[in-house]
């Protein structure tokens, strides 16, 4: 009876063996495939062109939408998606301050958007100014015309009206030089080498006289 007991333990000592160096000299397990969570693709939103920095001129509050006097200003000529704009002032001309809300571009061709927002958030006090930077660009030639609005917390709005003209760029020319004649330098003048005996004129003396 001991003796197949001894068996038994040795028996079951040798499989664990067994199965211990297999767990530990068997190939390690393949490393779970992880997801790529990189974003491809991002959607980008051109920043708007700036244009020279013209001087617009100031624009006043106004009641009910409108502006001080209708504002109305011309921006200079451009060309073809090319940018055309400036810089105008918002001046609080009122009595008492006005708080800035968002401003709004619109226009009726084209792209009319604002390039430097210095006043949305702005409390103006009375005589108090603030610089916009605006920028059109024209696809079709033509004249076209833009609003910017800029409501106030107080109840005056700043309105101006753009009025501004795109055209076609100038179209580039090329000379050709004419392709000089027999007897024609390059410059077309006939200065050059005559065919022929000699050039000076004088005779040739025939051979075996003196």
């Amino acid at each position: 009876m001991p003796d197949i007991r001894r068996g038994f333990a040795a028996a079951t000592l040798l499989t664990a063996l067994v199965v211990g160096a297999a767990a530990c000299g068997g190939p390690e397990p393949e490393p779970l495939p992880t997801r790529d969570t990189t974003t491809t693709g991002t959607e980008t939103s051109a920043a708007p062109t700036a244009p020279a920095d013209e001087d617009l001129g100031k624009v006043f509050p106004g009641t009910g939408g409108g502006s001080g006097g209708g504002a109305a200003i011309s921006v200079p000529r451009a060309q073809l998606d090319e940018p055309a704009g400036g810089t105008m002032e918002l001046a609080n001309n009122q009595q008492v301050p006005l708080t800035i809300q968002p401003l709004k571009a619109t226009t009726d061709s084209g792209e009319l958007s604002i390039v430097e927002d210095g006043c949305t958030g702005v409390t103006l006090q009375p005589e108090e100014t603030c610089s916009v930077q605006v920028s059109h660009i024209a696809h079709e030639p033509g004249t076209w015309r833009g609003t910017v609005t800029a409501p106030t917390v107080e109840g005056p709005v700043f309105s101006v009206s753009l009025t501004g003209e795109a055209v076609e760029a100038a179209a580039e020319t090329t000379s050709e030089s004419p392709t000089p004649g027999p007897g024609e330098t390059e410059t077309g003048t006939g200065t050059g080498t005559p065919e022929g005996p000699d050039a000076t004129g004088t005779p040739t003396p025939a051979p075996g006289l003196t």
